[in-house]
């Protein structure tokens, strides 16, 4: 019985339900191409459909002529600091250097290349402390970021603690970070470039 209602619904409603739900595809290819909600503008282009035919070309032209979406300022304005702050040190006399120690786990327990991974892009800025009692290291600088120990200075490196010591000031910026092969959410080397201020 219930077999005869389902097959006589389908066979009177049919002809506006099939049509209907084979033009939603239209604008939900569109969407699916420009990155947006492809099942809401598949519900969009079929509920046009089925209010009036002519009405899918309504769906189709909104996908085809609405802009794509623009980041949120605040990402933006972040991207545009990190990229201007690597063109200063691009046009300023800057040296690159990496962090040294890197793989080992911060004093805190943190590790360092998850860390790194997580919170750290190319551009931003690492703070560099002097680190004098460090055993058999009197030169030896670490890198901090938010308070978390990264590693050191290259010893190859030492005129970074001599620019310290005399009173310069010196600043890092992260260049470049690589990421491991096997453990892709770890970072495996992070280049950077400092600079010394007069």
């Amino acid at each position: 019985m219930d077999g005869d209602i389902i097959t006589s619904w389908l066979q009177q409603y049919a002809p506006v339900w099939v049509p209907a739900l084979l033009a939603g595809v239209a604008p939900a290819i569109i969407a699916f191409f420009k990155g947006r909600s492809v099942m809401g503008w598949y519900l969009y282009g079929v509920a046009c459909t089925v209010v009036a035919w002519p009405l899918i070309a309504l769906p189709t032209l909104h996908g085809l002529l609405v802009r794509p979406r623009v980041a949120s300022p605040q990402k933006v304005s972040l991207e545009q600091r990190r990229a201007q702050a690597l063109a200063l040190f691009r046009s300023v006399q800057s040296h690159p250097s990496w962090i040294a120690e890197f793989s080992r786990k911060a004093p805190t327990g943190i590790d360092r290349r998850r860390y790194v991974y997580d919170h750290l892009r190319g551009g931003d800025t690492v703070e560099l402390v002097r680190d004098r009692a460090k055993r058999r290291d009197h030169h030896a600088v670490a890198y901090y970021h938010r308070g978390v120990h990264l590693g050191y200075i290259p010893e190859q490196h030492l005129w970074v603690a001599d620019a310290m010591d005399d009173g310069h000031r010196v600043i890092a910026v992260v260049e470049q970070i690589k990421v491991g092969l096997l453990l892709r959410r770890r970072a495996k080397f992070v280049g950077t470039r400092i600079a010394v201020l007069d």
